[in-house]
């Protein structure tokens, strides 16, 4: 397995922090995770990099972001496929993987950004829709050791996971066989709906609370297009978190705690990020 010391990883994540480092393993065959699991047990996982927003990170750094394997088939039924997918797959990917099939179940994930283990492990979907209804299996490697569990989900949380570090190594999705172009037809529909964001991202800044939009609430607080240095709250729709260019750990930091003040003050509510910040 390859490894770099104190890489800077900012290319690694969409928002590309400006001083986002770590010590940065690059496994290569499956038994690289096993190894890795059994030798770490306090670390954490990169991947596409689409909700990071990360500074100097002390614990090891796994990055999944490279194939090691390939999607395995099986017919269910004539209307069901069963489908092996490893957790590195882009989610574009995955949607081309359906599209040229003419299998439906994944469309949600049109213009959601990142790797399907991160969707899996964030419940990554659009309002309507849940990894519950495609998820048959997901396969984790803990301790060096890879066993399979029936996730259950609930909003932007995998509910059941395993306690303490684990990896995704990959995941059992039901998909319903259709036509290709039916298939097209409601990708697009779904990315018609997205928030277009132009420039350096990790999409949403928090999670929606019980009762209320962040962004909503956000805006009520003045914080559309407020910026710390080169962290910036998006002109366009105010829980949408961007880097301006010079971006630094500390502004992303400053930012989201200013945010959460003036939402607490005004509404009584604490936000929660969406966006995993990396401390440590």
């Amino acid at each position: 397995m390859k490894f770099k010391k104190r890489a800077n990883i900012g290319d690694f994540l969409t928002i590309r922090v400006k001083d986002a480092v770590c010590d940065l393993y690059f496994p290569e065959i499956i038994d690289d995770l096993v190894r890795f699991t059994s030798e770490f047990k306090d670390y954490r996982i990169l991947s596409g990099g689409s909700n990071i927003i990360a500074g100097d990170v002390k614990k090891p750094v796994l990055y999944m972001g490279k194939a090691i394997s390939t999607s395995d088939t099986d017919d269910v039924d004539e209307y069901l496929v069963k489908t092996f997918m490893p957790s590195w797959v882009s989610n574009a990917a995955l949607l081309d993987y359906s599209i040229k099939n003419g299998l439906s179940g994944v469309e949600f994930l049109a213009g959601i950004p990142g790797n399907l283990g991160g969707a899996l492990y964030g419940n990554a979907a659009p309002a309507g829709s849940s990894w519950d209804d495609v998820v048959g299996v997901i396969y984790v490697i803990q301790d060096g050791k890879v066993f399979p569990f029936i996730p259950k989900y609930s909003y932007r949380s995998l509910d059941n996971k395993p306690e303490g570090c684990f990896v995704i190594y990959g995941a059992e999705l039901i998909l319903t066989k259709d036509t290709s172009e039916n298939v097209r037809s409601r990708i697009l529909e779904f990315l018609s709906k997205r928030i277009k964001i132009k420039g350096h991202s990790a999409g949403s800044l928090f999670k929606n609370p019980k009762d209320g939009k962040a962004g909503y609430m956000l805006e009520q607080c003045g914080m559309k297009g407020f910026s710390v240095g080169g962290a910036k709250l998006s002109d366009n729709h105010a829980n949408i978190i961007l880097n301006t260019g010079e971006g630094t750990f500390d502004d992303f930091c400053r930012l989201k705690d200013i945010a959460i003040e003036r939402v607490r003050e005004k509404f009584g509510v604490t936000l929660e990020p969406e966006v995993q910040f990396w401390y440590d």
